[in-house]
């Protein structure tokens, strides 16, 4: 049975975003972002509750994850790390971190690490950058969604793979997307189909909220490859 409810939030700024340093391997969280991932439970719908929340595997979304929902960690939500919600590009920064690096964090304590497969930050096949095989991806990490067991899921990722995992590239004007701000949430249902399919439908509250903010410069290069793919 799907859950009721997906919220889906993008993590809080991380050094990476400072100054375009996309050199930087899997950053942590700057102090700014650490403060945005600590206001969320004030900004976060205390209804329905979180019954499940799944991380991408990097540094910045663990921290988010972590800080952002501490309250419902605290009173024993799960966390489910999962590689498949992982960034979209091969940049330095948007790859993650070798299993064995991430289980010696201390912040990291306790996180189950098990779904990272010694590939899961390669780049390569099933994880490559290319706009096939991030749609790919993004079906089966919708898929997964739907498959679980629970009423309320919170996912927290990345900007450029939001895109994906919604199939949401609308906006206004030629290039001007649907961009998501740090420790955005965004929430949704599935489409009733048959099937291997998993559509996530906005709810209408969820629409209203939204904030204004234009594509970033990495999900700016992934949105011209879709649309530069689609046109041929």
């Amino acid at each position: 049975m799907a859950p009721n409810l997906v919220t889906l939030v993008r993590h809080g700024q991380a050094a990476h975003n400072v100054d375009f340093q996309h050199h930087l391997p899997d950053t942590y969280l700057t102090p700014l972002g650490e403060s945005q991932c600590q206001s969320l439970p004030s900004r976060f719908p205390a209804e329905p509750p979180v019954t499940l929340l799944v991380s991408s595997p990097l540094k910045r979304t663990l921290q988010t994850t972590l800080i952002g929902f501490a309250p419902q960690v605290q009173s024993g939500v799960k966390i489910e790390v999962v590689p498949e919600f992982q960034e979209a590009s091969a940049l330095p920064c948007d790859t993650g971190s070798a299993r064995e690096v991430l289980e010696k964090e201390e912040a990291f304590k306790g996180l189950d690490f098990s779904r990272l497969g010694e590939d899961w930050n390669s780049k390569k096949g099933k994880w490559a950058p290319e706009p096939e095989a991030l749609k790919a991806r993004a079906k089966e990490a919708r898929n997964y969604l739907k498959s679980l067991d629970t009423s309320h899921v919170v996912a927290v990722l990345h900007g450029a793979f939001l895109h994906y995992l919604t199939e949401d590239w609308a906006g206004d004007g030629s290039y001007h997307g649907t961009g998501w701000a740090n420790t955005e949430f965004r929430s949704y249902t599935f489409k009733d189909e048959e099937g291997n399919n998993a559509t996530l439908v906005e709810t209408e509250e969820s629409h209203n909220r939204r904030t204004e903010h234009p594509l970033g410069n990495t999900e700016m290069k992934e949105f011209e490859e879709v649309e530069g793919k689609t046109k041929n």
